[in-house]
């Protein structure tokens, strides 16, 4: 399951399309809560009706995690804004650093992305593919990704 761990300021599940994946994420991140790897769980995601991170709020409520242990960010539709909106949460509470939670494949853009966003990444956890054909379509898109990603976050209209 975990790459690396390492204590942070905060727990960052960032959110995804689908629904079995968005849980195996949300069941991650909160077992490192669980296991004091953080005080805080960031649920990073919009999209739909119900926002990504709405729906891992609502579950991690049920589950039984405190409220106030629970930052949402409801407006990302990207990796690029899902750094951008989780640093702004963290830098207004004087934190930086972030144990990040995704798929394997996706982790090396959002690590990057984050940092670039002012975010220090002390660990990641990242669920695997469920077949190696999804695996390899994962890192193709990921690789096709991250120039745009990288691009988009040092240009200036980036930083909208």
């Amino acid at each position: 399951m975990a790459d690396k761990c390492c204590e942070a300021d905060a727990i960052v599940v960032l959110g995804c399309r689908g629904s079995a994946a968005l849980r195996k994420r949300l069941e991650i991140g909160i077992r490192f809560f669980e296991a004091g790897a953080a005080p805080l769980l960031v649920f990073s995601g919009g999209g739909g009706p119900l926002p990504e991170a709405e729906f891992m709020r609502r579950a991690a409520i049920a589950h039984g995690l405190p409220r106030t242990a629970l930052l949402i960010d409801r407006v990302s539709g990207n990796t690029f804004e899902n750094a951008r909106e989780t640093a702004r949460l963290l830098n207004g509470r004087g934190l930086r650093s972030v144990l990040l939670v995704s798929d394997r494949a996706h982790l090396l853009r959002a690590t990057v992305l984050f940092r670039l966003a002012g975010l220090q990444v002390t660990g990641q956890a990242g669920v695997p593919a469920p077949s190696l054909w999804r695996q390899v379509g994962a890192t193709l898109r990921e690789i096709v990704a991250l120039p745009w990603s990288l691009l988009r976050a040092l240009l200036p209209f980036g930083s909208r």
